[in-house]
């Protein structure tokens, strides 16, 4: 549609405004984003950071503690003179004091024994005989357990939960736990070691460790309303500490921020990318993750034991949402604007823009006027303008084109009269020479007719002579052998019985072309057929064909409706189909052969059948010819079998259709009256057998 002028002034005045506003908002839009995902970025690694260090405090705060107990002299002393009782009492309140899970004395002497039944000992012990001390995370075993302090072995065990986004596993518990692990010697007077000092806190489900690093990195204040951050502590990939809340399982407290110990999500999985890049990869993770059940903006680092091996990870975030909220409010206020300014402008550039469409408007009025058929004239402008000399030219133009119409009007009546004239006498000559060439075309036609059935005629008659005598030649010899062989005719009698019926087959053949050249003088007699004998008769001629290559029909014949019809012909035709279907199919397949009563509404008319190869199809561009005579895929083909079917289901009143798809093979359907309508007048199978033979004659 034609837009006005108005409206393209318009559009001149605000799309460099609409431009600036858009570039301008987009800028902001990438500024803002990229700006806040670097500084959730390099906020998320700074709380990592500090969460790191107070992991490494606790191992440090760890050893500095089993330092000072290693040089108390009553221990020491105890150790000398071996007083379990008093050594039990004073690691007891140590532990006690310094809530840690496990402190033992392992004498010096017993130390190689107790390194074979605890490897994880083995790792760092050599370290401390060395005269090195050293604290750090180490993983033990149950087996391990069991010798520390087998109350523990419970303690550590966590049962896994379905996560989403997390990698597949068939583990259900995770039975290992997440250790402090400090080693001390105690040495007496003359500096021998005499003992060695091992401690243990326990990391799986310190729900305090990682709360405590929690309230030092988001305290209130520090995430905007809703915000939620979490630290998490992973034993390989499994939440053995944290403070995420589980949406899953039930919050007694109902605090979302402060998840009690049934709502924490221990148990659960970290997701399989971060796993991937975390725990087998050795890098770290600064991007948003998907943590349980929520997106968060996460940093993630490996967590390595004493001996420098990934045993885990350090995990720390807070809630994507509540930024992504922020954002998105900021992205609409910015819209909110640029919708007000727009608006602000069109109503300014409106009021502008009057003054120059006004005077538009007033010729665009007349143009349309005079287009319409009627005399209007724009007269005198209200400004003394361009738009004022144009309106003085535009009506002296009309005028000058007003009575050039008048001129070229009166030319055209003087010749509208003389053409409507020569027109009246060149019709009458075109309809008689119409109706001349429509006689000559119909009395052509006759005449093609005559001629063709003349020959028809002709070439049916000798054929029947040359086809009659020698099928008599060969019924007389059948008959003479049959005599010849006297009893021993019995057992060929199947294969001289089917002989004498094909015969009898060639002579209704050949009857039948007499009756497509003669239709009114010969009329093949037709009579109530069992349709599934019928089919079961035929299948014993195309048995050999059928066996040779290697092709099962199976039969499904529920038709218990009679057709009337001649049974060779019907046999000719279910003959043709089948061999189509055994050229069409592979080997080792099947054909299937169809009866059914055939119904209109609840009135019942005959039979159907059905052949269905297991062919590759026919193409939608043959299938339209496929009754055409002489028409054939196959190179040995003649490309008659399916035209002489057809119409010979024709003359009973029947039809054919198919049905194919390429790739899935073909079905040929098959309709035959329960009383045969005889047609021998049906313009199409006569114009259709008349082709046919004229074809073969010309061949001959």
């Amino acid at each position: 549609m034609r837009s006005s002028i108005r409206i393209k002034i318009l559009g001149l005045s605000l799309a460099p405004l609409a431009l600036t506003l858009a570039t301008l908002i987009g800028m902001t839009s990438y500024w803002v984003n990229s700006y806040s995902t670097d500084l959730l970025d390099r906020k998320v690694r700074a709380d990592l950071s500090v969460a790191e260090g107070f992991l490494n405090i606790l191992k440090q705060q760890d050893l500095i503690n089993l330092k000072q107990l290693s040089l108390n002299q009553q221990l020491q002393e105890s150790v000398e003179l071996q007083k379990p009782a008093r050594i039990s009492q004073q690691l007891y309140n140590f532990k006690m004091l310094h809530r840690l899970d496990f402190v033992r004395i392992i004498p010096a002497a017993k130390l190689s024994e107790r390194v074979l039944k605890e490897p994880s000992l083995g790792q760092i012990a050599s370290q401390v005989l060395a005269g090195n001390a050293d604290a750090g995370l180490q993983l033990i075993s149950p087996d391990e357990l069991a010798f520390i302090d087998p109350v523990l072995i419970e303690q550590v065990r966590i049962r896994l939960l379905q996560t989403p986004m997390a990698q597949s596993t068939e583990r259900h518990f995770e039975k290992r736990g997440m250790f402090i692990r400090a080693l001390h010697p105690i040495n007496n007077v003359k500096g021998e070691m005499i003992a060695l000092l091992d401690s243990g806190r326990l990391l799986n489900r310190n729900n305090g460790f990682v709360d405590e690093i929690r309230d030092l990195v988001y305290r209130p204040g520090t995430l905007p309303d809703g915000g939620l951050g979490t630290v998490t502590l992973f034993l390989d990939d499994v939440r053995i500490s944290t403070n995420v809340p589980n949406k899953n399982l039930p919050s007694p407290s109902g605090i979302e921020s402060d998840p009690t110990p049934a709502s924490r999500a221990v148990g659960t999985r970290v997701s399989k990318d971060v796993y991937q890049k975390v725990l087998v990869k050795g890098e770290s993770w600064v991007d948003r993750a998907f943590v349980v059940n929520d997106w968060y903006i996460s940093a993630y680092n490996p967590v390595e034991d004493l001996s420098g091996k990934r045993i885990g990870m350090l995990y720390s975030g807070f809630l994507e949402k509540p930024y992504r909220e922020i954002h998105n409010q900021t992205l609409l206020n910015l819209t909110l604007a640029f919708v007000l300014v727009a608006v602000i402008s069109v109503f300014l550039v409106l009021r502008s823009t009057g003054l120059i469409t006004h005077p538009i408007r007033r010729i665009h009025s007349v143009v349309q006027a005079v287009k319409a058929g009627k005399r209007q004239r724009i007269g005198m402008m209200d400004t003394q303008d361009e738009f004022s000399e144009l309106a003085e030219q535009f009506d002296t133009m009309l005028d000058l084109l007003e009575e050039r119409n008048r001129q070229i009007r009166q030319a055209a009546d003087v010749l509208e009269h003389k053409v409507e004239s020569r027109t009246q006498s060149l019709q009458n000559k075109t309809r008689e020479l119409e109706e001349h060439i429509r006689l000559l075309q119909a009395t052509r036609a006759q005449l093609i007719t005559k001629e063709k059935l003349a020959a028809l005629g002709e070439l049916t008659a000798g054929i029947a002579h040359e086809i009659n005598n020698p099928a008599a030649v060969i019924l007389g010899n059948m008959d003479l052998l049959q005599v010849s062989l006297g009893d021993h005719a019995e057992d060929v009698e199947e294969e001289i019985e089917l002989i004498v019926q094909q015969v009898y087959r060639i002579r209704a053949l050949v009857n039948n072309l007499l009756q497509y050249s003669r239709p009114g003088e010969y009329t093949q007699s037709m009579s109530p057929l069992n349709i599934n004998q019928v089919i079961e008769d035929t299948l014993l001629l195309v048995r050999h064909t059928l066996e040779k290559e290697n092709l099962e029909v199976k039969l499904t014949l529920q038709a218990k409706c009679s057709a009337q019809a001649n049974v060779q012909q019907l046999q000719q035709v279910f003959v043709n189909l089948l061999m189509n279907a055994a050229n069409a199919s592979q080997s080792y397949k099947t054909i299937h052969v169809r009866s059914q009563d055939w119904y209109e509404g609840d009135s019942l008319k005959g039979v159907i059948v059905e052949v269905e190869d297991a062919g590759k199809g026919i193409a939608k561009e043959i299938l339209p010819h496929i009754f055409d005579p002489f028409f054939t895929t196959r190179d040995n083909g003649t490309g008659l079998g399916l035209s002489v079917s057809y119409g010979i289901i024709r003359r009973y009143g029947g039809d054919i259709q198919v049905h194919s798809e390429q790739g899935h093979g073909s079905i040929f359907r098959v309709y035959l009256l329960h009383q045969a309508r005889y047609n021998d007048s049906d313009q199409a199978t006569t114009e259709q057998l008349l082709a046919t033979l004229s074809e073969a004659q010309r061949k001959r």
